[in-house]
């Protein structure tokens, strides 16, 4: 009896963080959660060469308080500025805009309000209408601030 016990207190302590969101979901896992259990959404719109961004992941990595409120009260989605998938957002598909050798997805664009500061936060709520938008690397605290102040 004390065996089967311990055995489960073992299982639940090794899968329960398998349940808990770890890390950005996709879009495609975004919008099949968001007609199942809605709650607000926080983007974070990146791209690969920005120094801010990497620090941004790093500041993120070493928060566990970060990683709990995105993972609890939100759900959480990494956006490339610069990605050339198309992607389905609210019923509607975006794709990248080429701009001479560059160019910018039309998602990023019309999230960030054609402003292109990255990295940039933006928070939606349930049905899909800004919150807030904030462009610039936030230290930990101050991200846990900004997430707080509009949960």
């Amino acid at each position: 009896m004390i065996r089967k016990f311990f055995i489960c207190i073992i299982y639940i302590l090794l899968t329960a963080p398998l349940l808990a969101q770890q890390g950005p979901v996709t879009f495609t896992y975004l919008q099949d959660s968001m007609a199942v259990h809605p709650k607000p959404i926080v983007i974070k719109i990146y791209t690969d060469w920005c120094s801010y961004c990497k620090m941004q992941d790093r500041q993120i990595e070493r928060s566990p308080a970060v990683q709990q409120l995105l993972s609890e009260k939100y759900y959480y989605v990494a956006l490339n500025a610069e990605s050339r998938q198309p992607i389905v957002f609210n019923d509607t598909t975006y794709s990248f805009i080429p701009y001479g050798t560059q160019g910018v997805h039309a998602l990023a664009a019309k999230l960030m309000q054609h402003h292109a500061a990255y990295p940039a936060w933006v928070v939606l709520d349930t049905s899909y209408r800004t919150k807030a938008l904030y462009t610039g690397m936030l230290k930990d605290k101050l991200l846990l601030e900004f997430l707080r102040t509009i949960e």
